[in-house]
């Protein structure tokens, strides 16, 4: 009887053990970022006197309205090309933020306490579209 018994525990954990090594397969489909690189001129800064920021407005075709509703934009700066820094970023006092809608993609720039700066220097951006999955 205990081999009878044993034999069918025996079977039955020897069932579990083949039905658990079932492999499988997920194959997912990478949606590829799309990266921009341009620059922004010392003299491509406007003054905009009723939020006393300087801002920068850079053409983004790429920014569609779909883009908009359901992707990530990213933007970095640099002022050599080489060392980005991601936005929105405060450095040595001043704040620089970005917004962005369909075609176009805006830089800010003021003082973190509130107060006007000076524009800076040329920079270089970098924005990265992120494509949503869904």
């Amino acid at each position: 009887m205990k081999t009878k018994l044993l034999l069918a525990v025996l079977v039955l954990a020897l069932g579990s053990l083949v039905s658990g090594c079932k492999k499988e397969y997920i194959t997912q489909e990478l949606i590829p970022n799309t990266t921009i690189q341009t620059s922004v001129a010392t003299n491509n800064w406007t003054y905009d006197s009723n939020t006393k920021t300087y801002f920068a407005q850079i053409n983004m075709p790429e920014i569609t309205d779909g883009t908009n509703q359901t992707d990530g934009v990213l933007v970095y700066i640099s002022g050599d090309g080489t060392t980005w820094e991601a936005l929105p970023d405060v450095y040595n006092g001043t704040t620089i933020i970005y917004t962005y809608k369909p075609g176009v993609l805006y830089l800010e720039i003021q003082g973190s306490d509130g107060s006007t700066v000076n524009p800076p220097g040329n920079l270089y951006v970098k924005i990265v579209l992120v494509a949503s999955a869904s």
